[in-house]
């Protein structure tokens, strides 16, 4: 088919889109998980090693590549005025992937510039751009691999991205090894060009963590699995029950309301790709394979991690899109798209983007004005940045306080990963690693600490409480509106701040 594509007016409009996006900046909706790569990062720059508390060696972060980026942008834009160039990096990123995907299903300008729209406003698209994580960047080394791998079969894509994919997380295997089952299920024939570069993918990193870690993978997965628990059967399924819907659903809904979103957009999509494959088939067969995979893709990815009870939400953000991109290509391959169109900007993309933005706000501001300011508030009262606190989550506090961290999962020091904790329980656990590493600062949900649980009540002795965070503080505004965005979903806990006394054992 002739190329009569506009490429001038696709760009035009992909900056106003990008721009049109960027306002969500101002939410300063931050993943924790972002600034935990970030601080890796500073400490790579500061200290020449790749760990979190200065010369000790640690993959604390689940993104090799992403780090080396924090590095770069860090290091060209100083560390107080990286953070929205990379924002604004990472949503360019994504925007030319839905570029590309959206070349693959029309050779209409119109229908692409829509494209680009509405997806790169669907709810996760927005996290991906602004949480300031990986996950624009490996959306974008999906579609460059299905775009010149899977549809256009060049050897170099299905060998160079699969490397820059897995290096970017180690839970991508999911991703490759389904796109080279379903290769060769759609080319019956073997692959070599996609196994040698999932082979050199795996390599590389094993080789990486190796040498210079001492480990095969990421401290982050390995620290999570030996420090919780492992449910039964029984367990999962009831877990699955209970979050599934909001991973399964394109908006993650307060789990108290029923998210209705998982069963009737699900359903809603399934049809509508039933009735793509069925127009697509013969005359559109390239059409046909990629949204079959990444739905196929969607929800295994899906089931995997919801059976594994991995219910952090970043996990599901690429699956959620790939759920609904039929409901997008039914809109916009009708003859009717102009009408339909309209109808979905009234009854979809306001609705979720409104509610998106609510989000956005009310955690953005939980995030940078209470846990932000908890951690700047550490600053201001301790000099000395040798010194160690232990907390959970390893993300904004430890970030902007500068203090050596230990967290209650190991994931940035493991010592904690040495007391066993789900052989012997966080009351034995946690005592023997505060008597050993008597970390000047313990920030707790508690009051007493850990409920008082801890196996050693003499720890109760070492340390005082020095100061209360509360988020009914901060979760309030003088601006009506704000004030109701806040208290209908408020974000983050209180926080009760120990300090190790001088005439400690």
């Amino acid at each position: 088919m002739k190329d009569s594509l506009n490429k001038s007016r696709i760009f035009i409009a992909s900056i106003l889109i990008i721009l049109l996006k960027s306002l969500f900046f101002f939410t300063r909706h931050i993943q924790e998980d972002a600034l935990i790569s970030w601080r890796v990062a500073r400490n790579i720059i500061e200290y020449g090693v790749y760990g979190y508390n200065g010369i000790e060696k640690i993959s604390a972060s689940t993104t090799h590549l992403y780090v080396f980026v924090g590095v770069i942008f860090q290091s060209v834009f100083g560390e107080g005025n990286f953070i929205y160039p990379l924002l604004i990096f990472n949503t360019i990123l994504l925007t030319i992937g839905i570029y590309w995907l959206g070349k693959l299903f029309f050779n209409s300008t119109n229908k692409i510039i829509l494209f680009i729209l509405f997806v790169s406003f669907l709810p996760p698209a927005i996290k991906m751009s602004i949480l300031g994580m990986e996950f624009g960047m490996l959306f974008f080394f999906y579609i460059a691999l299905i775009k010149y791998g899977f549809v256009e079969r060049k050897n170099w894509a299905f060998i160079v991205m699969p490397i820059l994919i897995l290096w970017t997380r180690i839970d991508t295997c999911v991703f490759l090894g389904l796109l080279f089952i379903y290769d060769i299920v759609k080319q019956r024939k073997w692959n070599t060009a996609l196994m040698i570069g999932g082979v050199l993918a795996v390599l590389s990193t094993i080789f990486f963590n190796w040498f210079y870690f001492g480990e095969i993978v990421n401290n982050t997965i390995t620290s999570k699995k030996n420090n919780y628990s492992n449910p039964t059967l029984l367990e999962r399924w009831a877990e699955f029950k209970y979050f599934g819907p909001n991973y399964f659903g394109i908006v993650k809904f307060p789990i108290s309301i029923y998210n209705f979103s998982t069963i009737i957009l699900f359903l809603i999509s399934i049809i509508c790709l039933i009735i793509l494959n069925k127009k697509w088939k013969t005359k559109e067969a390239d059409k046909s394979k990629v949204i079959s995979f990444l739905f196929f893709f969607g929800v295994v990815k899906t089931i995997i991690f919801g059976t594994a009870n991995s219910w952090f939400d970043w996990y599901y953000w690429i699956p959620q899109i790939c759920l609904f991109l039929p409901i997008i290509l039914i809109v916009l391959d009708s003859e009717k798209y102009k009408t339909l169109s309209i109808a979905y900007l009234i009854f979809l993309f306001v609705p979720l983007t409104s509610y998106q933005a609510v989000h956005s706000i009310a955690t953005g501001h939980g995030e940078w004005n209470y846990a932000r300011k908890i951690g700047l508030y550490l600053d201001s009262i301790e000099p000395n940045k040798e010194n160690y606190i232990f907390l959970e989550p390893a993300g904004y506090i430890p970030y902007f306080s500068k203090l050596k961290v230990i967290d209650y999962v190991g994931l940035v020091d493991k010592r904690l990963t040495e007391e066993n904790i789900v052989k012997n329980g966080k009351e034995v656990g946690f005592s023997n690693l505060i008597n050993k590493a008597k970390p000047k600062y313990i920030l707790e949900d508690f009051k007493p600490m850990f409920k008082g649980e801890l196996a050693d009540k003499t720890i109760y002795d070492d340390y005082e409480l020095i100061k209360e965070f509360k988020i009914n503080n901060v979760a309030k505004s003088d601006n009506p509106i704000l004030d109701k965005i806040y208290k209908f979903k408020p974000s983050g806990r209180n926080f009760y701040l120990y300090k190790r006394k001088s005439t400690a054992k």
